[in-house]
């Protein structure tokens, strides 16, 4: 039996209550959403309504109720007035619908010029860049339509010649008006200012003296080009060259010749040549024959030396046809030939009196280096005894294997091994690539490792710990400890840790042969800075190599080449008197040849002195000129800060620093240069001004630039030559030196290096 509930009558009357006021609240919730959603899609309505309807007329009531003010002053003029002040706003409006003139037109800048075409529905023309030829096509586009819609004839100015003289007096009352009443409005950007008429007369409309432009004013762009005209009469000999064939092709097809005539491009006629669309035949020639290596600023006044730069490749990331990827050769070229023994296995040389032999050595060595090499006379493989590896980045040591094995061809087996340097893990890399290609014929070599490279403290492994590190910007500049571990330590996974646990032998049979040493840092050398680490390269009898780290995204080195003071000039004015008066004593005291007693006090230590056999003394510091100073070199790495070389590079005679990328106003059409220079150190590289910086803080006499984007061409046409001069001129500016100072590098450019 089922017993129904009941609830008692207290309950069941508070029951009562509480159900009508949860239903009087759905009610009211039901309301508030139906309310809320009507409203939502009201809402976009009447913004519109608002913007179209009440802004406009606010606008209206601003202008009338500035006239009415002024009518309470003169009550009887306060429709006259409201009248006059729509007219003149119509009359503006008209203005800029339509230019009057075309030096209205010159006077804007080329993105006002675009925002006009859009603005008045101007179809664009394709292959309009100049500003010029922009205006030219606005300017025949206005006046056909205006003729097309009108009876208005106009004239090279303009002007309505038919009606100027009765439009002149209502358009100038329109403006004068609209400029009193509307003088406290901002203007909106971008739309061209009301122009005055100024009228010619019918009978003259025609003759030039009334329809002449006004005079073309240089841009930019046109001083800098007229700049490489002048500083390269090839290049500007095949400009005209090109000017005047394009004035015959223009001659026979019937239209307008414009370049006829022009022998030299000068600031009063480089507006009639179209040199964006021009073409013509660039000058060609590698390394000599290059223009640039007789006319550039920093090669003008060159002589030959004994040592001096080649720079093999100045691109970054992949080759191309006008630049090849990292490569620069210095040549030591008062080192000797050697005469090459072999005694209980070990190579020993001696020196021969002959000189220019091996006395080559590569910084880099990028994909198809081998290719560029065989392009130029100015390096032979055969010559190249040492090889510098900055970073494992393909761009800067690809093309090792396939050039050992070019030198292999041309190289004789009795010669010293060729030394490899490099960052840790080049040993074993390099090991793996010969083996796997089974290419016996490379020449002996060996590889002595950088140990411990350290990333810059600004540079932090991603939170996935996949061995990409990314750069920190709360810690840009300095300041901070760097590691000492280097990536192996930082970085379990790399190739750095996991290259010693590769089971694989060196083998003389593939050219790997004994004596690669693994070089340790130094944190107590005497010239280090900001806490970064020094590796002492190489001490190669008169030449030292140091190095030091980098700022980018994996383990990277700068490589400083010094050499040694070398002795002062002998001054034979004050030893041949001598030897002559001793001539006799000398010859009696078994000395064949007198002569060679001068040799003997060139090499006498400083503070030495010799005694002849008549008892004259003669002291080494009055008989020879102080030491020379030796020459140095820097050679820096991809990177976004050397700081680390401060102390190394003080001083140095040429700095060659990468400048991968920059801003340059009316070539990159977004950004500016903060955005690059934000851009190019996130990604471990730098800008031109970069480098100028580093350039002046080191006191570097000469900076040379490289390791260019692939979008900046290397070759010899003006637009790349132009660009190129533009990016010195930021170099220059940031470092204050003169532009026989700075160049930027091009591919087989030789660059002496003058003794101090």
């Amino acid at each position: 039996m089922m017993h129904h509930f009941e609830y008692p009558r207290r309950c069941t009357k508070r029951h009562t209550s509480l159900k009508s006021c949860s239903q009087r609240f759905e009610s009211t919730a039901r309301s508030f959403v139906a309310v809320t959603i009507l409203i939502s899609c009201l809402w976009i309505p009447l913004i519109r309504a608002f913007h179209f309807v009440w802004l406009p007329t606010r606008a209206n009531d601003r202008i009338v109720s500035d006239n009415v003010f002024e009518s309470h002053r003169d009550p009887r003029g306060s429709r006259r007035k409201t009248f006059e002040a729509r007219e003149a706003v119509q009359s503006e409006h008209d203005a800029v619908e339509y230019p009057t003139q075309r030096s209205q037109l010159e006077k804007m800048t080329v993105r006002q010029l675009k925002e006009f075409m859009l603005d008045r529905g101007i179809p664009s023309r394709p292959g309009s860049k100049l500003k010029k030829d922009v205006v030219e096509y606005i300017w025949d586009y206005v006046n056909s339509e205006i003729m097309g819609s009108s009876d208005l004839v106009m004239d090279d100015s303009g002007n309505d010649v038919n009606g100027a003289r009765q439009s002149q007096q209502v358009v100038t009352k329109n403006v004068s008006s609209s400029r009193s009443n509307n003088a406290h409005k901002r203007k909106k950007p971008g739309n061209m200012p009301p122009l005055s008429l100024n009228t010619v007369p019918e009978d003259e409309a025609d003759e030039e003296v009334y329809t002449k432009e006004t005079p073309y004013v240089l841009t930019p762009k046109d001083r800098i080009v007229l700049d490489v005209l002048e500083r390269y009469p090839p290049l500007h000999d095949a400009i005209i060259a090109g000017c005047a064939a394009s004035s015959d092709d223009k001659s026979t097809s019937g239209s307008a010749n414009s370049n006829r005539g022009i022998e030299s491009i000068t600031t009063s006629n480089i507006d009639q040549c179209s040199l964006s669309t021009l073409l013509y035949n660039p000058p060609s020639g590698l390394a000599e024959n290059d223009m640039r290596q007789t006319y550039h600023p920093i090669l003008r006044n060159t002589t030959q030396s004994d040592l001096d730069i080649v720079f093999i490749g100045t691109a970054s990331c992949t080759p191309g046809i006008t630049r090849g990827v990292s490569c620069t050769a210095v040549r030591l070229n008062w080192r000797s030939s050697r005469v090459y023994n072999t005694v209980n296995g070990d190579v020993r040389s001696q020196r021969e009196e002959e000189k220019g032999s091996m006395g080559t050595w590569l910084f880099d060595c990028g994909e198809a280096t081998q290719l560029s090499i065989q392009k130029t006379t100015s390096i032979k493989p055969g010559k190249i005894s040492k090889i510098f590896i900055t970073h494992c980045h393909g761009d800067h040591s690809f093309g090792l294997p396939g050039l050992l094995c070019l030198m292999g061809t041309d190289r004789d087996r009795e010669a010293p091994p060729i030394d490899i340097y490099g960052p840790e893990g080049l040993r074993m890399w390099l090991r793996v690539a010969i083996r796997y290609s089974v290419s016996r014929i490379v020449p002996p070599y060996r590889v002595h490792e950088l140990m411990d490279v350290p990333m810059a403290p600004e540079w932090e492994q991603g939170h996935r710990r996949n061995g990409r590190f990314y750069f920190q910007w709360k810690k840009e500049g300095g300041g901070y400890r760097w590691g000492t571990k280097g990536l192996a330590g930082e970085d379990p996974v790399s190739w750095i840790s996991r290259a010693p646990m590769v089971n694989l032998d060196p083998s003389a049979d593939f050219g790997e042969v004994k004596g690669g040493r693994d070089i340790y840092p130094r944190y107590d050398h005497p010239q280090c800075h900001d806490g970064a680490p020094i590796w002492e390269v190489e001490n190669d009898g008169d030449v030292t190599v140091h190095a030091a780290p980098m700022s980018h995204g994996v383990p990277c080195v700068g490589y400083v080449i010094e050499e040694h003071d070398r002795p002062g000039r002998l001054r034979p004015e004050n030893v041949l008197p001598v030897i002559e008066r001793n001539r006799d004593g000398l010859l009696s005291s078994g000395v064949k040849n007198p002569m060679k007693v001068m040799a003997v006090v060139k090499n006498l230590p400083i503070g030495g002195t010799y005694t002849f056999p008549d008892g004259t003394i003669i002291k080494q510091e009055e008989v020879v000129e102080p030491p020379r100073k030796g020459r140095k070199l820097v050679i820096c790495g991809d990177t976004a800060d050397c700081r680390a070389l401060d102390g190394l590079s003080q001083g140095a005679d040429v700095l060659v620093h990468e400048a991968t990328n920059t801003f340059l106003p009316g070539v990159d059409k977004d950004g500016n240069m903060r955005m690059v220079t934000r851009d190019a150190k996130i990604h471990g590289h730098s800008t031109p001004i970069m480098a100028g910086e580093f350039a002046k803080r080191i006191n570097a006499k000469k900076l040379v630039l490289n390791h260019f984007s692939a979008r900046y061409k290397g070759d010899q046409s003006l637009d790349s030559i132009t660009i190129m001069t533009r990016m010195e001129r930021q170099a220059m500016k940031a470092s204050g030196l003169a532009e026989d100072s700075v160049a930027c590098a091009w591919d087989f450019m030789l660059l002496p290096v003058p003794r101090n």
